[in-house]
């Protein structure tokens, strides 16, 4: 089988890059209405029960990629099955061989418009290999084999380490501006060399099978409102937004996030607190290699006994919460009681409670 090249031009000097870690809430609200191009995005559509691609109309593929109505009863992750629905689609990377995954946009892209694409993918517990470059090419004519992927229409991403290794779904989102008339998108890997592109898990057989095998799942591709299209709705962002999270972060940086709140003082999350969690969510998932720790501090009031007993439970219940969204950053919680107050403590004006009292998190390694 003849595999498509791609010039090194295109993997170091790409005017657009595909990163996981840009940021979803910066766009989230200006999307929210907008039509997504993609047609049968989450491959719930069928015409029988046939496990081929071309079940999943109008989707189409290069190599025998899989098409799922079912969780894999191999499948032994807590995350089996779909990402959402019932559907999904698989694709294969080995050394000499790849898939490709395939489809006509509902309407072709416009000319200088700027497009929002985002896809979840999952890696497959039986790889013995992890890949580093995983996107989306942007054609103004139906895929062929041996088709050239040059620069100008190519979003991918850039994982070093190799696309995270977890159990759970991993969003590969980014912008992409349009040169005019794309009609089609091509999903999967574009590097000249899949060897080249693989980043071992464990220490390989001798003769071990070298293969990648990723989940694919709800791709969509939405045109982001101009600046001037959405003034409204920046104003709205303004009002709404709970708390913002850096877009960029660094090893034994402590960021406190404000106005968490516990039912009557215990250690139970009130539901208010869930918005602000979610944007951390969201600034963990775009940052997956980063290792956090929870902390929780209280104000001087009470035995320190139980201020320490009280503000590790807190601790866990955001750590419990951040787990139960499918953050898969490495993370460990502390309570640290009132061993360690932001401002001097005064017990005679009763002052400084507030900003003693707070929950923070400090990135142990970037």
């Amino acid at each position: 089988m003849k595999f498509p090249l791609v010039s090194s031009k295109a993997f170091f000097q790409k005017a657009i890059l595909l990163f996981a870690v840009l940021p979803l809430y910066t766009v989230s609200f200006a999307q929210e209405k907008e039509q997504n191009l993609v047609p049968n995005p989450s491959f719930e559509k069928h015409k029988n029960k046939s496990n081929i691609i071309k079940n999943a109309i109008p989707w189409q593929g290069d190599g025998t990629v899989d098409y799922y109505m079912a969780p894999e009863k191999t499948d032994t992750s807590k995350y089996k099955g779909a990402h959402t629905g019932t559907c999904f689609v698989g694709l294969r990377f080995q050394a000499k061989y790849k898939e490709y995954l395939f489809v006509q946009l509902t309407e072709p892209l416009k000319k200088g418009k700027t497009y929002s694409f985002k896809m979840y993918i999952r890696l497959v517990g039986c790889s013995t290999v992890t890949i580093k470059q995983l996107g989306v090419y942007f054609s103004d004519r139906p895929f062929e084999i041996g088709m050239t992927f040059d620069e100008e229409g190519l979003l991918d991403s850039a994982y070093t380490k190799g696309i995270p290794a977890a159990a759970g779904w991993i969003p590969i989102h980014g912008e992409y501006l349009s040169h005019g008339n794309e009609k089609f998108i091509i999903v999967g890997n574009f590097q000249p060399k899949m060897k080249d592109d693989f980043v071992r898990l464990k220490k390989w057989d001798l003769f071990e099978l070298r293969e990648a095998y990723y989940y694919i799942d709800d791709i969509s591709i939405k045109k982001i409102k101009t600046e001037a299209d959405s003034t409204a709705l920046s104003k709205k962002i303004i009002t709404k937004a709970a708390f913002s999270f850096p877009d960029s972060f660094s090893s034994g940086q402590i960021i406190e996030i404000n106005d968490l709140k516990f039912e009557n003082e215990g250690t139970a999350l009130l539901k208010s607190s869930y918005k602000i969690l979610d944007e951390l969510v969201l600034a963990l998932n775009n940052h997956p290699f980063m290792e956090i720790q929870i902390n929780v501090y209280s104000d001087f009031e009470g035995k320190e006994s139980l201020n320490k007993k009280l503000s590790k439970a807190k601790a866990k219940a955001v750590y419990d919460y951040l787990l139960a969204q499918s953050v898969i950053n490495p993370m460990t919680y502390k309570g640290f009681g009132s061993s360690q107050p932001a401002t001097p403590n005064d017990p005679v004006k009763n002052i400084n409670k507030d900003k003693n009292s707070r929950v923070e998190f400090m990135v142990i390694l970037q």
